[in-house]
């Protein structure tokens, strides 16, 4: 694992799709990131709330780009960003009881998870967040210093896309090659891709992952009487993570849209454009066990200063 980049911890759950969840969310949420903001170590986060599927020319076609409505199941993604796997793994250790307490509090509404893989950041060309009133002032420095003009992410206003790939081992290295530069064709040629970061799972946190010991296990009520904590690779705190990584490895790549609509016809491009398709078909498609599947996501709260962060 390299060690220029920060760590990203992805908690992942499934979540029933009803007007409660969201309530929910909207009151659980920000306690949460506040809890975990108080630890040092903490970067920042990023929480999306799935509403769709990328179709991909038919594979998928019980899926949509637009499925707010019908998703249900609907996948939840928070990032949290952090210095290294012990700082993460000591705010759950430090606040156990308060996170038991609020993510307890929303068991009611989850259908699938928590699982929280850890992730190493390959490569990342994302742009920094920021809101309409500070396009004016990016522009401008961009032109005062005669460089290219950035590519905007707007807070709030991006669609993000996630997508899951397994890959054949001993093709790793191959795959980030040829996945880099597909996505370096794509956001020069592509309208409306806005940045791309690749991730490779290296394990997964137990304690993030609601994995006690037994006894905890069958002592977890919604919220109340947190158990002790411990999970079946005991009750320290670790510097790497006690679950070990997927095998098949498992790489997630990360885009950001300026819409759905963008996402949907720019991914398509590794489909129909010629030069991007052999670029895509020898560098990715070629070194898969599973995949690409795409989710379509909403930013629904971020603090994206943990780009600042990243190492290009």
């Amino acid at each position: 694992m390299t060690d220029s980049n920060p760590i990203i911890a992805i908690n992942q759950t499934r979540v029933a799709n009803r007007p409660e969840t969201y309530a929910t969310m909207m009151k659980v949420g920000p306690k949460v990131c506040i809890t975990t903001a108080s630890h040092p170590g903490f970067l920042g986060f990023e929480q999306l709330i799935q509403t769709g599927i990328h179709p991909m020319a038919g594979r998928f076609g019980g899926g949509a780009v637009d499925m707010r409505k019908t998703l249900n199941p609907m996948g939840m993604y928070q990032y949290t960003v952090w210095k290294d796997v012990h700082s993460h793994e000591e705010m759950h250790h430090d606040n156990f009881k308060e996170i038991y307490e609020l993510c307890g509090a929303c068991m009611d509404m989850v259908v699938e998870g928590p699982w929280e893989p850890y992730y190493e950041v390959i490569k990342s060309d994302l742009p920094q967040i920021m809101s309409m009133t500070d396009v004016p002032q990016i522009l401008g420095d961009s032109f005062a210093k005669q460089e290219q003009v950035p590519k905007v992410a707007l807070s709030a206003q991006r669609t993000v896309l996630i997508g899951d790939h397994w890959i054949m081992h001993g093709h790793e290295d191959d795959f980030e090659k040829g996945a880099i530069e597909t996505l370096t064709w794509m956001k020069e040629n592509v309208p409306g891709m806005i940045g791309w970061m690749i991730m490779k799972q290296f394990g997964v946190s137990a304690i993030g992952s609601f994995q006690p010991d037994p006894e905890g296990a069958l002592k977890q009520t919604l919220g109340a009487n947190p158990p002790p904590y411990n999970s079946n690779y005991g009750d320290k705190v670790h510097d790497t993570p006690p679950i070990p990584p997927q095998t098949p490895t498992q790489y997630l790549v990360h885009m950001e849209w300026e819409s759905p609509d963008h996402a949907h016809m720019g991914l398509a491009h590794a489909m129909v454009d010629y030069e991007l398709r052999q670029i895509h078909n020898k560098g990715v498609l070629a070194h898969l066990d599973r995949g690409p599947y795409y989710m379509i996501f909403a930013p629904m709260m971020e603090q994206g200063i943990w780009r600042k962060h990243l190492k290009h």
